[in-house]
């Protein structure tokens, strides 16, 4: 390749990335030149695995706090077959441990229903719902009424307030 066609694509992978001409340069000969490796390679240098979740899956709330509550599993190497998993979902940090336990309730009332969700660790997902996301009305509706409809109404902001508090929390994350 050229020179002026080298520096082309720096300037281009610098201006798409936001970096200096430096760093473009650096990630383009990591990457033979590959504009789409470098980006990459780029993204991984500057945000975390938990940024790059929440970039690349923003639009849908939900399935960016299932992928982020996945990338936590991974990191710390907790299988479903896992006996000790509730415990070790426990031990993690407070912020981490309660977006796990939502995701998987969540997870749960798509595969299982509502109503069985109802009696799967309620107490603990109400509480972090009404506490921590600071939606106490939510938190109240799976305690008492019970009602399914009001709380798929309420789902979307549900899973909004829970990007919201990953974002306040994301040095707690992988």
């Amino acid at each position: 390749m050229d020179d002026a066609r080298r520096r082309q694509l720096t300037d281009i992978v610098a201006a798409k990335a936001g970096v200096d001409v430096a760093c473009a340069a650096r990630h383009l000969a990591l990457h033979d030149d590959d504009v789409a490796a470098a980006m990459r390679g780029i993204d991984i240098e500057r945000f975390t695995l938990t940024q790059r979740l929440l970039n690349k899956y923003r639009r849908d709330p939900e399935d960016a706090l299932q992928h982020v509550a996945l990338a936590v599993l991974q990191h710390e190497d907790i299988r479903s077959d896992s006996v000790l998993r509730l415990e070790r979902i426990a031990a993690l940090a407070p912020p981490v441990a309660g977006v796990v336990m939502l995701a998987e309730w969540l997870a749960y009332v798509d595969w299982e229903g509502f109503d069985s969700a109802l009696y799967a660790n309620i107490d603990a997902v109400a509480a972090f719902i009404g506490g921590a996301l600071d939606l106490p009305e939510v938190a109240a509706n799976l305690l008492q009424a019970r009602d399914a409809d009001v709380f798929e109404t309420r789902r979307p902001a549900l899973a909004a307030a829970a990007l919201l508090f990953i974002e306040r929390h994301t040095t707690q994350f992988p």
